[in-house]
């Protein structure tokens, strides 16, 4: 029984031990399950996905697309990073508050993945070099600033839509690379939130705008929306600096796993804000580009900032290859004949894409890149458009960056206007004299020294005969010996002429030459509607000028050539490109001008075509009938008195006063004796007049005329034919260098008329004593060689 009694006491034992243990391991079980759930709810709100909410805002879902107005911003005081999501406001009783990043999307940031491989392995020729360029700048960037701190500016453009899908490629690499590496630290184990890596959106801004394109609006809600980017979109009225300087004060970059805290004003916890870095798509020849670099800090007007330019050295062809590769989405406008795009108000479809009919080929099809922004009008001065019957006047051409073009231009103006005085014409108008322009004779003049200057300033010129006909000898030419009388009987002194190909990049090297060497150029050729007319195209490049619809230039083809078809005007409906409608696509080219470019009208006859000038380079028609009319005229303006001649000339080639610059008289002496046999008297004559000019010429056809000696006295003391402006500088300076009492030397440079005529004449009466008196033929004042 005893025996009974205590087996039943120990089965008893086991069974309540038995229990014991059940309780307790459900219990462990379930703190187990709790606390497991309460951590993972922590992730949870901490890495909010798209379309998921943070559990302490009842489920809201975190914008995309937030629009912020700067001036209105910050009302309750409080300091927060603009890209993060308040989950908690700082209230009387707690100053700091938070605030999380939005957490990417896996199907986004699969999409980024897939991109960043399929541009690494990308091996087409025409883009691989560049796209490896831009991604390991964008690589650089995020190493050094990483995801939190760097903002892309996409408004649409062509150029932000490249730079903006670089950018998310690049994005979803790191951020990748960088969570892989952490879990890989933590021997894959799970960690508490606070040391989670979280990969955020992709941070995108855009400056609305009241005359945006509804297309580029589209785009940009479309594909922040399937790309999953935090998108903030100042309000109109919103400058960019004031933009700017509303990111770079409240960036705080929160922690890794994308919160952050905040407080007021300068309570936040987090100040001073992290450098920002924004990457732009900026490339080498736009007007805002000066002399940026692939990393560039901000201006010093501006807040501070890197300025990040991937595509810096993409060309337009590049760009859209890299699109269509690709198969990225771009606005449609670009498939209606745009090629830069600014607002409605400014921008129109360009004319070297325009077909047949009213339709114009796709931005890609452009073949003449210089022409990307040939459809933009210029906002600094709007140009008047011009009716049909209306008088042609001078409309002046600038170029102005707009708010929402293809790259923000971040307030550049200094850098920009860096960029144009890079031209070769424009250096050798700058104020600064070095050793190495005095010693060349290229010697620039200031405002300052132009008060010193005597009044009599004769021109040079440069003239360059453009076309292919002319090397091949397939026709000869005519215009040289035309505009070498012509500037000559107006006392304008032909320095150089070159005859050159139809290459654009021959013509661009020769302008920059010789713009350094003579005051005024003038091109001859090159200037109608086909393929090889690239005379003006290529003066735009060799001065550093954007092409553009000049409406004046437009107006009077219209006048002179009639419409192309009454179709076109039947069918123009808006004012802006009604007049370009109007136009056939050789009319469109030769309307599309360097930036700066002006037509003179320098006579009074209404039928007669304007010149067309362009700073200091005048741009004449190769055909010689129509050549020799406008060198005439051009060359009587040259000439004129500054009170005569309409304004508009650079400061340092002004027309010169024609009383002051009177020609010497010339002489010509006809002799029967050969050339050789006069060599030495010839010799002995020019070395005792150094004052005046002699020329020697043997006749071959002519039974009786040997030779024929020319005499005419010399401007300065110095040189006459190449007395460029620049020259006679060089010419003033030596000759004022070594007066110790500052006197100034300037009129014992330069001769009067009467004084060029005594040393022409005592000249003259030299020579004739040391030829042989039956030698001599004849004397006359003529300048004819025959």
């Amino acid at each position: 029984m005893n025996a009974s009694f205590v087996c039943i006491a120990v089965i008893l034992c086991c069974h309540i031990v038995f229990v014991v243990a059940v309780v307790t391991a459900e219990a462990f079980n379930l703190k187990q399950l709790t606390t497991t759930f309460s951590s993972r709810s922590k992730v949870f709100r901490t890495t909010t996905r798209v379309g998921a909410s943070a559990m302490t805002n009842s489920l809201e879902v975190l914008p995309n697309w937030r629009d912020v107005d700067v001036h209105a911003d910050g009302g309750d005081g409080t300091v927060c990073s603009p890209f993060c999501h308040p989950l908690s406001k700082a209230s009387s009783s707690s100053s700091v508050a938070t605030a999380t990043a939005a957490s990417w999307s896996d199907s986004a940031l699969q999409s980024g993945l897939d991109l960043y491989e399929r541009i690494k392995s990308c091996k087409d020729p025409f883009i691989s070099s560049v796209l490896a360029s831009a991604l390991h700048d964008l690589e650089m960037a995020y190493r050094l600033y990483g995801p939190f701190c760097i903002v892309g500016s996409y408004n649409g453009g062509k150029d932000a839509v490249v730079i903006f899908h670089l950018m998310r490629a690049v994005h979803a690499h790191y951020c990748h690379e960088t969570q892989q590496k952490a879990i890989e630290s933590n021997n894959g184990e799970e960690k508490e939130p606070s040391s989670s890596v979280m990969i955020p959106r992709p941070r995108v801004i855009y400056f609305n705008n009241k005359d945006e394109f509804p297309e580029v609006l589209d785009l940009l809600r479309d594909t922040v929306g399937l790309y999953d980017l935090d998108m903030l979109a100042f309000k109109e009225g919103v400058s960019f600096g004031e933009g700017l300087q509303y990111l770079v004060d409240r960036n705080f970059a929160p922690g890794k796993n994308g919160l952050s805290h905040y407080g007021r004003n300068n309570d936040s916890v987090h100040y001073p804000p992290h450098p920002l870095a924004f990457v732009l798509g900026t490339r080498s020849n736009d007007p805002n580009a000066g002399s940026q670099g692939v990393y560039a800090p901000s201006s010093h007007y501006m807040p501070p900032f890197l300025r990040v330019n991937p595509i810096l050295d993409w060309n337009y062809g590049q760009v859209w290859h890299f699109l269509r590769t690709f198969q990225l989405p771009y606005c449609k406008l670009y498939d209606d004949g745009y090629t830069s795009l600014g607002t409605v108000k400014d921008t129109l479809p360009c004319p070297a894409l325009k077909k047949d009919n009213d339709e114009y080929w796709p931005a890609y099809m452009l073949r003449d890149w210089d022409q990307e922004r040939a459809g933009r009008i210029s906002k600094k001065k709007k140009q008047k458009q011009p009716s049909e019957d209306s008088e042609p006047k001078n409309l002046e051409q600038t170029v102005t960056m707009s708010q929402t073009s293809s790259t923000v231009s971040l307030d550049n103006v200094q850098e920009a206007t860096s960029a144009k005085t890079t031209s070769a014409h424009t250096k050798t108008m700058s104020s600064e004299i070095n050793a190495d322009e005095l010693n060349s004779g290229v010697v620039p003049v200031s405002s300052s020294d132009a008060s010193n200057l005597p009044s009599p300033r004769p021109l040079s010129v440069a003239l360059i005969v453009i076309g292919d006909e002319l090397l091949k000898g397939m026709t000869p030419d005519s215009n040289i010996i035309s505009a070498a009388r012509a500037l000559r009987a107006n006392n304008v002194a032909l320095a150089r002429v070159s005859i050159i190909s139809d290459d654009s990049q021959d013509i661009v090297e020769e302008i920059q030459r010789v713009t350094k060497e003579v005051d005024v150029v003038i091109t001859s050729g090159g200037v109608g509607p086909t393929h090889d007319d690239v005379t003006i195209k290529s003066v735009a490049e060799a001065l550093g000028l954007d092409m553009e619809i000049h409406y004046e230039m437009a107006s009077l083809l219209l006048q002179k050539m009639g419409n192309s078809t009454e179709e076109y005007e039947q069918s123009a409906t808006d004012q802006e490109d009604g007049l370009l409608r109007r136009l056939s696509v050789g009319q469109l080219k030769m309307a599309t001008l360097p930036s700066k470019s002006e037509l003179k009208y320098l006579t009074d006859n209404p039928d007669e075509w304007p010149v067309l000038k362009c700073d200091n380079i005048f741009i004449l028609p190769g055909v010689p009938l129509y050549f020799e009319q406008k060198i005439q005229v051009l060359s009587k303006f040259l000439g004129m008195a500054p009170e005569e001649a309409e304004t508009g000339l650079d400061m340092n080639i002004s027309p010169s006063p024609t009383q002051q610059l009177a020609r010497s008289d010339t002489y010509r002496i006809v002799l029967s004796s050969e050339e050789d046999s006069i060599v030495n008297a010839l010799n002995a004559t020019v070395a005792a007049h150094p004052h005046v000019t002699f020329g020697s010429y043997p006749i071959v056809d002519n039974p009786e005329h040997k030779t024929i000696i020319t005499l005419e006295g010399r401007f300065y003391n110095g040189g006459y034919t190449r007395s460029s402006s620049r020259l006679l500088d060089q010419a003033r300076i030596n000759s004022n260098s070594g007066n110790d009492d500052g006197t100034d030397n300037n009129n014992a440079l330069f001769f009067t008329k009467q004084e060029m005529d005594e040393h022409l004449v005592n000249a003259l009466e030299d020579l004739k004593s040391r030829l042989p008196d039956e030698s001599i033929l004849s004397i006359d004042q003529s300048d004819d060689l025959k």
